[in-house]
């Protein structure tokens, strides 16, 4: 789990292999990732940058992605 510059708190949901968004107050905003190219969970743990990019570590595939906010 981490909290963005915002304020948003965004959670790894590793059973699904996706990062969820909610407002402070609990509030669901949105959900994003993908599948892993190789069998086993993509989404290993999350941390967000003052800039509000998101890193997520990727346990199946051995890399970290970034999500940029539009």
């Amino acid at each position: 789990m981490a909290i963005g510059p915002h304020g948003d708190v965004f959670v790894a949901d590793q059973e699904n292999n996706r990062i969820q968004k909610f407002t402070a107050d609990g509030r669901f905003l949105t959900a994003f990732g993908q599948p892993p190219q190789t069998a086993g969970y993509d989404v290993g743990a999350v941390a967000v940058a003052a800039n509000g990019d998101v890193y997520v570590t990727d346990p199946a595939d051995q890399h970290v992605e970034v999500w940029r906010p539009q």
